[in-house]
C-alpha cells in the first residue's frame, strides 16, 4: 500500500466511524447515556521525548515524567480533544506494546502520535560512552547503535505501527522523530563530548530519523520531523532548546521551549 493509499483509506474509515458514532449517540437518547462514544480522543504514545522529560511541570509522580508543557498536552488543548497521555520516560517499543495501547479505539480515537525508537537504539548508553575522553569507546557505541537502527529497528517499528493501525484504523496517525542534539561545539554541558563526536551523534540521529520516516511512509503515516526546527538550538548553542548535562534524567532532553517547537511541527499534521 502506498502512503497516499493508506492515508485515503483512513480518511474513509474515519468518515464511516464518525457516522457510526453519530448513530450510536442518537440511539443512546432512548436508553442509558452513551454519547461519550463521540468524544474525540488523542492518544500519545512513546518515550521520554514524547512524555516531556526536561520540560518541567510534571503531571504525576509515576516515573513517566509526563509534562504539561509536552507537545501532546499542547496539541490536545489546541484540538479540543481528550488526551490519553501514555508516553513514558524510558519506554522502548516493547514497552509501548505492553503498556500504552489500551486506549486506542476504533470509533473515537481521532489522533495518535508515536515517538519511540531512541531507547531501542541505546542512545542513553551511547551518550554515556561518549561523555568522557575515550574516543574509541564512543565510536564503538555509535557503531553499535547504527547497526541496531539499520538491522532490527525497522521490523520492530513496523510491528508496532501495524498494531496501532489495527486498533485505531480510522485515526490520523503521526510518527514523531527526534532532533539532532548537539551544536557541534564545546561547552560544559556537553560533558567532554567533542565537536567531532557530536557530529557523529548527530549523523546517527539523522539515520534514526530517516529509518523511522521510511517505516512510517510504508504505513501511510505522516512523519513529524523536528530536525530543521531545532537547527541552531542544540546543546552548546546560544539558545539551546535541548538541555545539556543536568545531573539527572533530564539531561539531553528538550526543555519547555523545545517542546513548544515540537508542537509547532506536530500540530499541523494532526489534520482531519
Amino acid at each position: 500500500m502506498s502512503s497516499s493509499e493508506g492515508k485515503t483509506s483512513r480518511v474513509l474509515a474515519r468518515a464511516a466511524a464518525v457516522a457510526a458514532a453519530a448513530g450510536l449517540a442518537v440511539a443512546g437518547l432512548a436508553g442509558p447515556a452513551s454519547a461519550d462514544v463521540t468524544i474525540q480522543q488523542y492518544v500519545a504514545l512513546g518515550d521520554s521525548f514524547a512524555s516531556g522529560v526536561g520540560a518541567g511541570d510534571y503531571l504525576a509522580d509515576d516515573g513517566c515524567y509526563r509534562s504539561a508543557n509536552a507537545y501532546p498536552s499542547q496539541a490536545a488543548t489546541a484540538l479540543g480533544e481528550r488526551l490519553w497521555f501514555e508516553a513514558c520516560s524510558g519506554a522502548k517499543i516493547e514497552d509501548v506494546v505492553a503498556n500504552q495501547l489500551g486506549h486506542l479505539y476504533r470509533v473515537n480515537t481521532e489522533h495518535v502520535t508515536i515517538g519511540v525508537g531512541g531507547n531501542d537504539a541505546g542512545f542513553s548508553s551511547v551518550l554515556g560512552a561518549c561523555a568522557g575522553t575515550d574516543t574509541a569507546l564512543c565510536q564503538a557505541a555509535i557503531t553499535n547503535a547504527r547497526s541496531i537502527i539499520t538491522d532490527s529497528l525497522p521490523a520492530e517499528l513496523d510491528d508496532l505501527y501495524t498494531m496501532v493501525e489495527n486498533r485505531a484504523f480510522s485515526a490520523e496517525i503521526v510518527v514523531v522523530g527526534n532532533p539532532r542534539l548537539f551544536a557541534e561545539t564545546a561547552c560544559a554541558g556537553a560533558l567532554a563530548i567533542t565537536p567531532e563526536e557530536q557530529a557523529l551523534l548527530n549523523d546517527t540521529a539523522d539515520l534514526l530519523a530517516e529509518t523511522t520516516a521510511a517505516v512510517a511512509a510504508d504505513h501511510g503515516f505522516d512523519f513529524a520531523d523536528p530536525r530543521a526546527a531545532f537547527d541552531g538550538h542544540g546543546v552548546c548553542s546560544a539558545d539551546p532548546w535541548i538541555l545539556g548535562y543536568t545531573g539527572n534524567l533530564e539531561s539531553f532532553h528538550p526543555n519547555a521551549a523545545g517542546q513548544d517547537a515540537y508542537t509547532d511541527v506536530v500540530l499541523p499534521l494532526l489534520d482531519y
